[in-house]
């Protein structure tokens, strides 16, 4: 049986909610090195340990591509790139 996207959404959702970011910073060279990647992706840690980690695709081939933050107070958005 096939996950819909709204199963997808509401478990990510369920996932992430409540999480608090304890830091973000770009995975270092030497990171990337030990993936087999070229590309460095933005890693955000929480404070439980766990992380989040772009990658490009579902295989984890490469580092993924930038984030789109589009903040709720100002009319403009920002593109946390890929290095």
């Amino acid at each position: 049986m096939r996950t819909t996207d709204e199963q997808h959404s509401a478990k990510m959702s369920k996932m992430l909610k409540g999480r608090k970011i304890d830091s973000c910073r770009y995975m270092t060279r030497e990171e990337a090195d030990d993936m087999g990647w070229y590309k460095r992706p933005l890693i955000i840690f929480f404070t439980d340990g766990s992380y989040l980690m772009l990658q490009c695709d579902d295989e984890g081939n490469d580092g993924g591509a930038g984030l789109f933050e589009y903040p709720s107070k100002q009319n403009k958005y920002e593109i946390i790139y890929t290095l």
